[in-house]
């Protein structure tokens, strides 16, 4: 990329003249925010898929502001992103993962709890009860991860890494990986 100087010229102060907010060169987090709000407007229908193409293009090609903003000269103010939330799960209600845990600890423990039944009942007298070895020190891992919120893997405890970290091995944000 040819890199050119620009003339400064001197207005009696021997300072050069602020530029016009439009005429300031884009930076890549306002083109990423263009981008975004282009992409509210698609989500409301206001442009196409050929039309948000073109003006994403168009964004990404622009060197100043005001090239950048020109996109959304004809668009109405987009709707805040923060009315698009992320889903979160209800009160009381365990996340989807945690409930596939419990769902397997209580159909291991059942079977094994049949088991140890049709054996005492197979011999005809209570034999030890060895489903504890099973039940009880799953249920207690389950109901503490449950209670604290820990996720399974390293670095995915919430106290530990926030949702939205950026990962220090691949500098990807963890937004990514849910």
């Amino acid at each position: 990329m040819e890199h050119t100087s620009r003339p400064t010229a001197s207005h009696g102060s021997g300072a050069a003249p602020s530029p016009t907010p439009t005429a300031l060169r884009v930076s890549d987090a306002e083109r990423e925010m263009i981008v975004d709000e282009l992409g509210r407007h698609l989500t409301a229908g206001r442009l196409t898929i050929s039309e948000f193409d073109e003006r994403v293009a168009q964004v990404y090609r622009a060197t100043t502001q005001k090239e950048a903003t020109a996109v959304l000269d004809d668009l109405p103010p987009a709707p805040s992103p923060a009315g698009h939330t992320e889903r979160t799960p209800r009160r009381g209600r365990l996340p989807l993962h945690q409930r596939v845990e419990w769902s397997a600890w209580l159909a291991v423990g059942s079977i094994n709890l049949v088991v140890w039944a049709l054996v005492s009942l197979g011999t005809g007298s209570m034999i030890y009860f060895w489903p504890v070895w099973v039940i009880v020190p799953w249920g207690l891992v389950l109901a503490v991860r449950s209670a604290l919120g820990i996720e399974g893997g390293p670095g995915r405890h919430p106290a530990i890494m926030p949702r939205h970290a950026v990962h220090p091995h691949c500098g990807r944000s963890s937004r990514t990986w849910h």
